[in-house]
């Protein structure tokens, strides 16, 4: 049941007594006030769009007071958010270069020039080879190679997995020093290499199983066997 509620509260006269009503013992505001808060609501909503929100989101200052309090700045210093130019990746694409070497900074490494020439040059070969693993053993097969140098490799074993460190050894080195690039199990792998230094690079692989297995080895670049 919805009453009115005609009594006067004593504590505070600006109370509109005739817009409070009251549903089972409750006093709630009447349809009149929420309209009426709902108006003013909308009215400081409005005003902050248009003094605040359009000078900093939109640069857009009609009031003339997001200049005043340094709003449009921030609209002027944001991104434009625009998609950028094709032309513009691609003159800032570069290959990933791999450099381990200890004590090596990164501006030693070759520009994606440098190692485009070295693709070209008259030593890129490509060779497949087949390497038998002896079960229970482990074998490594190596490449002679210069600093700098791309090679672009792929293995695989046909399903069975082999536990396998690929890696280089400086040239000279007589400390028993070698750089690890790749270390795990698995039947294959596909990959490249930019080579840290001059030396032996290639893989150690591992068979625990109790029979041989086969590893198909592809690979391209500027190298000399080893085996």
């Amino acid at each position: 049941m919805t009453t009115k509620n005609l009594k006067t509260d004593p504590s505070n006269n600006s109370i509109d007594n005739s817009e409070i009503e009251t549903v089972n013992g409750i006093p709630v505001h009447s349809t009149t006030s929420l309209i009426k808060a709902s108006i003013v609501a909308v009215a400081i909503a409005s005003v902050v769009f248009v003094t605040a929100i359009l000078p900093a989101e939109f640069n857009i200052d009609p009031t003339g007071l997001g200049k005043l309090s340094g709003l449009t700045k921030l609209a002027q210093a944001a991104p434009s958010g625009g998609e950028p130019d094709l032309a513009e990746i691609t003159d800032v694409k570069q290959e990933t270069v791999i450099a381990f070497a200890q004590g090596r900074e990164l501006a030693d490494a070759p520009s994606v020039a440098e190692i485009a020439q070295k693709r070209q040059t008259p030593g890129v070969r490509s060779d497949t080879v087949k390497i038998d693993i002896p079960a229970g053993k482990g074998l490594e097969y190596k490449l002679l190679m210069d600093e700098f140098t791309h090679l672009e490799y792929e293995w695989s074993t046909g399903g069975e997995a082999l536990y396998f460190d690929f890696h280089g050894e400086p040239q000279g080195d007589t400390t028993g020093y070698f750089e690890s690039f790749s270390i795990t199990t698995s039947d294959k792998m596909k990959g490249s290499l930019t080579t840290p230094f001059a030396g032996s690079h290639g893989w150690y692989w591992k068979n625990k199983t109790d029979a041989a297995i086969t590893v198909t080895l592809s690979m391209k670049g500027d190298y000399t066997i080893k085996g």
